[in-house]
């Protein structure tokens, strides 16, 4: 019994960790904020279900490698959407604070304040 509700929560999570990228990929950050909670509490009912000293069923082995390659996916994801945020902050910073030249005539870098973050730009 013990294993057949470790093999439901083990697909429960493999489900949450897709809706959670189709979550970020739709900006919906109040559905991935609920994810994220679902998630943590679906591992708190799993660690207490796994025994080290047992191995798993072939079943959950193939689920816990899936999990894996899904979350690995969705780091990849976040990696690259939070690259592409600090790289379009950079970019608006660039254009609202130009190179300006220092009095020997050397050029010097534009400081970004994070006032387009703010919102007082």
């Amino acid at each position: 019994m013990e294993e057949q509700h470790l093999c439901e929560l083990l697909e429960k999570l493999h489900d949450v960790i897709l809706a959670e990228r189709r979550a970020a990929k739709a900006l919906s950050v109040d559905e991935m904020i609920e994810l994220t909670d679902e998630k943590e509490q679906i591992l708190e009912q799993v660690l207490p279900l796994v025994d080290p000293a047992n191995s798993l069923t072939p079943r959950q082995n193939e689920l816990v490698q899936s999990i894996y390659t899904e979350n690995l996916h969705n780091a990849y994801f976040f990696w690259t959407a939070l690259k592409w945020v600090r790289d379009s902050i950079d970019f608006m910073g660039n254009a609202v604070y130009p190179a300006s030249y220092e009095e020997n005539g050397n050029r010097v870098k534009g400081h970004c304040s994070g006032a387009i973050i703010s919102g007082k730009i």
